[in-house]
């Protein structure tokens, strides 16, 4: 079989060498792209794997019997390694210290978030120390800047028919609530539970905009 012939163009019709140079380079730019995005999917696959490893090593080491059984259970659900881990990066110095370069980008990621002194979240609340409330709403930016990441696995893996999956919400609220008992602040379970729905329920959202809007522009 013919090109002309592959590519639907009849026998009388022929094509020019311009066109075929034309339709030669359009092959040699889908087939870049294509390359672009296996070298990308390849490079999140290590990056995915080497996280995992570090959530494990936690796992097997924490003596906080509560948290290694509800990062299980996240696991289990298949939601992403890296909003895991950056979800427990609060209160535990041990997996910041661990998780250190794979949560970084170039620009500066999660440290850059850490030098802000912004406070979207916490400015209204007059109960908190200033100091507390800068290390919880650096940490929102560090989940939000994190769910980018993997938005398509993320927004599969922690919504369900009844909205956010219940053990993601119970995570992000015990991490809360052994933090600020880290501080010396006690808050009740259900106030946690509540805070941890609204904010998963944010980052969600925000998350599921962002990629609407990038594969409209796409």
């Amino acid at each position: 079989m013919s090109l002309e012939s592959f590519i639907g163009l009849g026998d009388n019709e022929g094509m020019s060498e311009s066109a075929f140079e034309a339709f030669q380079e359009k092959m040699k730019a889908a087939a870049a792209q294509i390359a672009a995005i296996r070298k990308e999917e390849k490079k999140q696959k290590k990056k995915e794997d080497d996280l995992l490893k570090i959530l494990l090593k936690f796992i097997k080491d924490s003596k906080k019997t509560r948290l290694v059984l509800l990062i299980s259970r996240v696991l289990e659900q298949n939601i992403p390694a890296n909003f895991i881990l950056t979800i427990i990066l609060l209160g535990n110095e041990d997996i910041q210290r661990e998780v250190g370069k794979f949560l970084m980008l170039e620009n500066g990621g999660l440290e850059e978030a850490r030098n802000e002194k912004s406070l979207i979240f916490f400015q209204e609340d007059q109960t908190l120390p200033l100091k507390v409330k800068i290390e919880l709403d650096n940490w929102l930016k560090g989940l939000l800047f994190q769910a980018e990441e993997r938005p398509q696995k993320l927004l599969k893996t922690a919504i369900d028919e009844e909205g956010t999956k219940v053990a993601l919400i119970k995570l992000v609220a015990f991490v809360i609530k052994d933090y600020l008992e880290q501080k010396g602040i006690e808050e009740n379970i259900d106030k946690t539970d509540n805070f941890a729905k609204f904010i998963l329920r944010g980052i969600l959202s925000k998350t599921a905009e962002n990629l609407e809007n990038r594969q409209f522009l796409g």
